[in-house]
């Protein structure tokens, strides 16, 4: 950490104790209605000036580094003022000083929170360009020992009932001291959640193992001491609770030892030669094999991914076989993969890769569009990227078919709100990756093609195998320089206005998040259908539907209409690439007049694309003779047509 460092973090420290000291007088000229300290409370200021300082250090709550992203720092300063509550309770109840006010200290550390969370708010939103630095750490799978979790709790129940046979002289619990097993069995479960205290990969070394035990009953000791605090639990007795903890983690360390010894056992290395000899035979290798070696690496990459990397999935090699010319492509061109880690590519190829597939699901990929970008840069032009997802198509079947049909649409609700709503609100979405990492997050099928568009790939294919999605696109272009793919509730478009300009109209969402880089792709699967809309458009939603035909999602163009963009009755303004399908007079003539609400689409009903090009056409012509009485005319006939007729542009 250089000098600017240590400097931004005496500012922190100095900003912090100021709003400590102001929480804590602000609290008891609430309580005393004066701001004059009264014995004892001048002791407690003390208290609370050094658990503070000690809590603040050991949480390293002062380093510029932890104050990156805006939930992790958040949660940073709501971890510190739970310890220093902790910490205050457990001095409370060790040193009997129960005449403290448990206003004071949780009105403190409250009021102390809410005023360092209003600050760091005002603190990102000056400094926006920190905002966008992004974690990409991933949490591995944890393996959990079942072996570990029953014995632990088997040696919770016997130090338990031992301290109480020894305090008590019987095994047998109180009505008061079996409330209290069940508060500490509680706690056991919570603290052994949070520190993953049965994790395998924990055992690496005896003093990395047990470290989560430490951890562990430090965090039981300090949740209990303040529910005593704070429920004036001081009925039972410390020396009890603090004997059971000691004996427990002593019984712990020695059955974390011993299942430490025996993993080392059962993981010994290989010394000897009958080792050797009983796993593989020893002999000599070739080292000057260089020219077999290239021979290998610049063979077809088809027999290695049907006989070996989709050995066990023929459908698929048949997918990635029809899609790409494997037969042309190397192996030493390939890159075959199965994470959901971010990887740095440049580290793996120096943009010869002709061929990238991620097996792993791409719904656990915490960073998508980051992924992909990786990958583009990766890749040669004119290199192909595959994968696989889950689709929220596929997740709705699977809800269909595990849950009772009374009880499917309530469960599917909840996880659309939770999976689907969650993360694309500003509110909410770093909570949410924050708790999830990104995996398992719910994705459609158009939102996984968008995406590949908006970063600069064409599809080539993609197929529904079993239960996944599997698609394959090839690097054709530079990534969008679109910096707000419409993500929201709220969808903006790029469309062509009065004499050429670019202008943007507003519509309620009703297709899946990226859909607008779709549009080319959607053009070559199907043909326009009458009134102009695309046939089979997958890119709308099952409620985009609804809102269209309740013509609900048209409501937001009204801005457009009062800034001047769009008049009431004109044109349907159109997109660059739905323009290009007009001929170059109309494209001309159509830049003469100001693009409309209500097109003249809805007054002459017109089926096909030449039809809509000569009814626009001949609306433009009357409208340049006659405004006005052309506007009136158009406006009462699609009225009568919509209001009357049912008529409908989708």
């Amino acid at each position: 950490m250089g000098d600017g460092d240590l400097k931004m973090s005496f500012k922190y420290l100095v900003v912090d104790f100021l709003l400590l000291i102001g929480a804590f007088f602000a609290v008891n000229y609430l309580k005393t209605g004066t701001l004059d300290l009264i014995h004892p409370y001048e002791k407690l200021l003390v208290v609370f000036l050094g658990f503070w300082f000690l809590v603040s250090l050991l949480t390293k709550k002062f380093h510029p580094e932890l104050y990156v992203k805006f939930w992790p720092s958040v949660f940073n300063l709501l971890r510190a003022n739970v310890f220093i509550v902790f910490c205050i309770s457990f001095f409370v109840v060790i040193t009997g000083f129960t005449e403290f006010s448990r206003i004071q200290i949780f009105g403190t550390c409250g009021l102390l929170f809410a005023a360092e969370a209003i600050i760091l708010t005002i603190y990102f939103v000056l400094a926006k360009e920190l905002i966008a630095a992004q974690d990409v750490k991933q949490d591995k799978a944890h393996k959990t020992s079942l072996f570990l979790l029953t014995s632990d709790f088997l040696l919770l129940v016997i130090s338990f009932f031992l301290i109480n046979y020894f305090k008590r002289g019987t095994f047998k619990l109180s009505l008061e001291y079996e409330t209290l097993f069940y508060i500490m069995s509680g706690l056991w479960i919570v603290t052994a959640f949070l520190t993953r205290k049965f994790d395998k990969r924990h055992f690496a070394s005896y003093f990395h193992a047990i470290s989560p035990c430490v951890k562990s009953v430090i965090f039981m000791t300090l949740i209990m001491t303040t529910l005593m605090f704070g429920l004036q639990m001081f009925h039972y007795s410390r020396a009890q609770i603090f004997s059971f903890l000691t004996l427990f983690t002593a019984l712990e360390m020695v059955l974390w030892l011993l299942y430490y010894l025996t993993r080392q056992e059962s993981v010994q290395d290989i010394e000897s030669s009958h080792v050797v000899h009983s796993i593989m035979k020893q002999e000599h290798l070739p080292v000057n094999n260089d020219e077999e070696r290239r021979e290998i690496l610049f063979q077809p990459i088809e027999a290695r991914m049907k006989d070996v990397y989709l050995k066990d999935r023929p459908a698929v090699f048949d997918f990635f076989h029809k899609a790409v010319n494997l037969s042309e492509i190397t192996r030493v061109e390939t890159l075959i993969l199965d994470t959901s880690e971010m990887l740095n590519f440049k580290l793996i190829s120096l943009s010869h890769t002709r061929l990238m597939i991620n097996l792993n699901k791409l719904n656990n990929i915490r960073w998508i569009n980051r992924y992909f970008l990786q990958a583009h840069e990766m890749l040669a032009d004119g290199g192909y990227i595959g994968g696989r997802a889950e689709t929220i198509e596929v997740l709705r079947k699977r809800f269909d078919e595990k849950y009772p049909k009374y009880f499917r649409e309530l469960f599917y609700a909840l996880h659309f709100l939770w999976a689907r709503v969650l993360p694309k609100l500003d509110a909410t979405k770093g909570m949410y990756f924050n708790i999830t990492k990104g995996r398992n997050r719910a994705i459609s099928r158009t939102e996984i093609l968008g995406r590949l568009s908006f970063c600069g790939f064409k599809i080539i294919a993609e197929e529904y195998i079993g239960n996944d999605f599997y698609f394959v696109a090839q690097k054709v272009k530079t990534p969008s320089l679109d910096e707000n793919p419409s993500y929201g509730p709220f969808v903006r478009f790029e469309r062509m206005g009065f004499n050429g300009k670019l202008i943007y109209t507003y519509k309620f969402r009703t297709m899946y998040p990226y859909s607008e880089y779709l549009q080319e792709y959607v053009h070559k699967l199907n043909e326009l259908q009458e009134g102009g809309k695309f046939k089979d458009d997958f890119r709308v939603t099952g409620y985009g539907k609804l809102m269209r035909k309740l013509w609900l999602d048209e409501l937001p163009m009204l801005y457009n209409w009062m800034k001047g963009d769009l008049q009431l009755v004109g044109v349907r303004p159109l997109s660059r690439h739905y323009l290009s399908l007009y001929n170059e007079e109309l494209q001309e003539l159509r830049k003469k007049v100001k693009p409309g609400m209500v097109p003249p689409f809805y007054a002459d009903m017109p089926k096909t694309l030449d039809e809509i090009t000569a009814s626009e056409e001949r609306y433009i012509k009357a409208y340049m003779q006659k405004p006005f009485v052309t506007q009136w005319k158009y406006f009462w006939k699609s009225f009568y047509n919509i209001v009357v007729k049912k008529a409908r542009s989708a």
